[in-house]
């Protein structure tokens, strides 16, 4: 088959399950159909190695929740340049050592940490905002969502590390 039409092939098989998880994960339209698009030119760019097997769709499953990994990245990276900045606190004239420059840097924080804490799995999501949020002892969540308390920590402990792993405190 000619690598153009199977290109095309492609395109047309999975471009509408591609953005469909694209969007569950960013939440907005065009992002979503630029980082499919960018899945797409990327395996363009390659097209005489194309090769249309089972795999195929796990590949470009793979690609593009890799794309959207980078999409977190760089809003992560601009979100930390304009903190350290703190353009905020240029705006409102108040200095980087005051405690309106503290409220802005929590709020800043807070929607970081819960732009990670969707990224978690559904279940350990869950488990998080009891603890956190409802603040729920172990016991009281194993018991709430039928699970035992050492899942409850297993889920924590893993939710933690995401977190500490990719949030960065300026």
């Amino acid at each position: 088959m000619d690598q153009e039409l199977l290109f095309e092939e492609l395109y047309r098989s999975y471009w509408k399950k591609l953005y469909a998880f694209c969007y569950a994960k960013t939440k907005n339209h065009e992002v979503a159909e630029e980082i499919v698009q960018d899945v797409f030119i990327a395996l363009w760019k390659r097209a005489d190695k194309i090769v249309f097997s089972p795999k195929t769709e796990n590949y470009l499953i793979k690609s593009t929740r890799n794309k959207i990994v980078d999409y977190y990245r760089a809003k992560k990276e601009q979100q930390t340049t304009t903190i350290s900045q703190c353009t905020l606190c240029d705006e409102k004239g108040f200095g980087m050592d005051t405690v309106a420059h503290n409220l802005a840097v929590d709020e800043f924080l807070e929607k970081d940490l819960q732009l990670l804490v969707n990224q978690l799995p559904c279940r350990c999501q869950e488990v998080y905002r009891l603890s956190r949020e409802k603040h729920l002892t172990t016991s009281e969540i194993a018991e709430q969502l039928n699970i035992s308390q050492k899942t409850v920590k297993n889920h924590l402990t893993k939710a933690l590390s995401f977190i500490n792993k990719h949030l960065k405190v300026v």
